[in-house]
């Protein structure tokens, strides 16, 4: 393709082959972009020359034997020429869900109920990407965009109809999306989380609200506070969700217990009996979402309730194991508000004690570490403080500042995971519940730079086979 194909500001030939933001991805013919971020990709446009690459994106002139298009945003400008280079002659129709929790699950619940009613559907998130059979690890909530484009490109050309994909807050930020128009944009919810990064929530909103800027209609959670402010800000048509305000789609008669939950949905006085294999009253609002995005895409209610139901798990969110003695609950619940949600979910059902393991990770939000063990303590009656994904702190000074949210005596600290989930099962007694919470269906601990292979479902079903 031609760079003037991809980059507005630029005339004259230059064939190019490739595209790329890392030098040491850079292939003969490509097109290189100096991104500014923890490294300045500026400093490293001379070895991508050196590698293959045939011009520049940047922000400054470097003055190298290759043209050079000098832009104000590089990330922008990634975004849009990616967005080009892998364009698909057929676009599927793209769905985006953004919000603090729910998101991997509304993604998957949508998938099911777009296939019930015939259409191919590809998803893009936190767990995998995955369509018409073919799945492969997930690199990033959001894939970075090349990898994010040419995917789409991939399930377009192999027929897919619809792309339902995650939209963090941080690829909101850095711009990853702004070389897509999506059909349909959905908010589920908002809560303390990657302050780390944003600082604020004032600026984790704003990412979060980007989203609703490049859609052609919205679906919104009006019983959150951020849902209203985005319901009424946005000037795309709209279909709201909740139970608590005035809504288009809306939930009564829900009942719960550990097999899922049942309820009556009404979407625009379109009415059907919904039964869903996961329980939890946020799941409900993830299937009110899901519904609100599959009316927005005028699939019907019948395969709306047939494809809610037909769904029976999704990796790392509410994975039940059966054992003769307890029942253990493997979710991906990381902040205070994800892990108040799924305790007070269990403790609507739980015969006896809730036994919870769970840590924070390392080299993020420090702030919510203090939140959520006062949550898991206040609603467990043992907590089990371990690690999750340390990185480069030391998993005992994590746990310290867990445990400055902690007013009572009921828990226990162990760094080693394993440990900790073995201590657990020991514990428990006879229908006690043990949750272990944070990775989800996450299949490596992250320690020192070094992601080491591990997952917790794997785990606990080797200790419940030796233990036979």
């Amino acid at each position: 393709m031609q760079l003037k194909e991809l980059i507005d500001a630029f005339e004259g030939d230059c064939e190019i082959g490739s595209i790329a933001f890392d030098a040491r991805a850079v292939q003969e013919g490509a097109l290189f972009f100096c991104l500014k971020g923890r490294q300045d990709g500026h400093d490293y446009a001379m070895e991508a020359v050196a590698a293959g690459a045939v011009a520049l994106v940047t922000e400054r002139k470097l003055d190298l034997n290759v043209p050079e298009i000098v832009v104000p945003d590089t990330r922008h400008a990634l975004a849009v020429a990616c967005a080009r280079f892998y364009r698909p002659t057929r676009m599927p129709k793209l769905i985006a869900v953004t919000g603090t929790n729910g998101k991997t699950t509304t993604t998957y619940i949508v998938k099911s109920i777009l296939e019930t009613a015939g259409l191919a559907t590809g998803v893009i998130g936190t767990t995998a990407v995955t369509y018409k059979g073919i799945s492969r690890p997930a690199t990033l909530t959001t894939p970075d965009p090349v990898e994010l484009y040419s995917t789409i490109r991939e399930m377009a050309d192999a027929g897919v109809n619809a792309i339902v994909m995650e939209a963090s807050a941080h690829a909101l930020y850095l711009k990853k999306l702004d070389g897509l128009k999506f059909d349909v944009a959905a908010f589920t919810n908002f809560s303390r989380d990657h302050l780390d990064y944003f600082r604020t929530m004032e600026s984790y909103a704003a990412a979060k609200k980007q989203l609703f800027d490049r859609t052609a209609f919205s679906v919104v959670n009006v019983d959150d506070e951020l849902g209203r402010e985005i319901a009424l800000e946005c000037g795309t048509p709209l279909l709201t969700y909740g139970c608590n305000y005035p809504a288009d789609v809306f939930a009564i008669d829900l009942s719960m217990s550990v097999d899922g939950l049942t309820y009556v949905l009404n979407a625009s006085d379109d009415i059907a009996e919904i039964k869903f294999n996961l329980p939890g009253r946020f799941n409900m609002y993830n299937t009110l979402c899901a519904a609100a995005i599959a009316k927005a895409l005028g699939i019907g209610i019948k395969h709306i309730a047939a494809g809610i139901r037909t769904l029976t798990k999704v990796e790392g969110r509410f994975n039940l194991i059966n054992t003769s003695k307890c029942n253990i609950i493997i979710d991906f619940a990381h902040t205070d508000d994800g892990l108040r949600n799924i305790l007070t979910t269990i403790r609507e059902f739980a015969p006896r004690r809730i036994i919870t393991v769970f840590g924070c990770g390392g080299d993020r939000d420090r702030t919510k570490r203090p939140l959520m063990g006062k949550v898991v303590c206040a609603l467990s009656d043992l907590a089990i403080i371990t690690s999750d994904n340390s990185r480069s702190e030391q998993p005992e000074a994590i746990i310290r500042d867990i445990t400055d949210g902690i007013e009572g005596d009921n828990y226990k600290t162990e760094p080693d995971r394993k440990a900790a989930i073995r201590l657990a099962l020991e514990i428990a007694e006879q229908d006690d519940i043990v949750l272990v919470a944070g990775k989800g269906a996450e299949r490596f601990n992250e320690v020192n730079g070094e992601k080491v292979p591990y997952n917790d479902e794997e785990y606990i079903l080797q200790l419940i086979e030796v233990a036979k």
